[in-house]
């Protein structure tokens, strides 16, 4: 079954969630104690719109191994994608209590929050992010090719939102960057928010984010108000991120 399960990794990271449901259903249904199988499963129904399944099935993940914190991180991504942003906020909760060096899962907690109206709590959440994204080591000369990984895949999710909340999810967007140690994209989302919606932007909490990324950095501080333009932050290289494995050695998708 360990084979079945690779194909469904595979077709769920091409984005072939129906050829995924079917990978993980088959191994769920001859190994139907597999954790790891039922939250996959679950995160692919979800991908699907098949919410109730969906639910079902990451439920089950959690009842078979209540401190996996990839079936919690599962969770909240699938009710982010229904955009239940408090019941997702809760599953990111545990996910982060059971791993709490999950960089990706801090800053979809942060997103999760910010979405819900608690921006004080989605703060603690993406200075947690940019705590973490900078203990990681930095591209250099030897460094490995960054590939696409499940980071970017978040950063495309919360940009697509564009059309529906505009201001808002350029704002969402700007956020997770700058919680990823990303400062001039960062910069570059919050300036197309800020010609949607200048009181929105001026009101989020992406100003004293950036605050503490300059203090952080050593770079020049940001003007405290007024029109975005000049907010310059000093230019770092993008860090590589990658999800941990699972004790079983499976890579983590979200």
């Amino acid at each position: 079954m360990s084979q079945r399960f690779d194909l469904g990794v595979h077709y769920l990271l091409r984005g072939e969630y129906e050829n995924a449901v079917r990978a993980f259903r088959d191994v769920v249904r001859e190994e139907p104690t597999d954790a790891g199988a039922w939250s996959y499963y679950g995160l692919c129904l979800a991908h699907l719109g098949r919410a109730a399944e969906a639910e079902s099935a990451l439920a089950r993940a959690i009842q078979l191994s209540p401190a996996n914190g990839e079936a919690w991180f599962h969770l909240g991504v699938a009710r982010s994608l229904r955009e239940e942003w408090g019941e997702a906020a809760s599953a990111y909760r545990r996910a982060v209590a059971l791993s709490p060096e999950d960089l990706v899962a801090w800053h979809r907690l942060g997103v999760a929050f910010a979405e819900s109206g608690d921006e004080p709590a989605a703060s603690v959440a993406f200075e947690r992010a940019l705590v973490l994204s900078r203990a990681l080591p930095s591209d250099g000369p030897e460094a490995e090719p960054r590939g696409h990984g499940p980071v970017d895949d978040h950063v495309e999710e919360v940009g697509a939102r564009e059309g529906g909340r505009e201001a808002k999810s350029w704002i969402d967007l700007a956020l997770s960057l700058l919680s990823l140690g990303d400062e001039e994209a960062a910069v570059a989302a919050y300036e197309r928010a800020y010609t949607l919606d200048p009181n929105w932007a001026q009101a989020s909490l992406f100003r004293p984010m950036l605050r503490l990324v300059t203090a952080v950095s050593g770079g020049p501080e940001p003007p405290s108000d007024g029109d975005p333009a000049p907010i310059v932050p000093r230019p770092r290289p993008r860090v590589p991120v990658n999800r941990p494995t699972t004790p079983s050695g499976r890579v983590e998708i979200g």
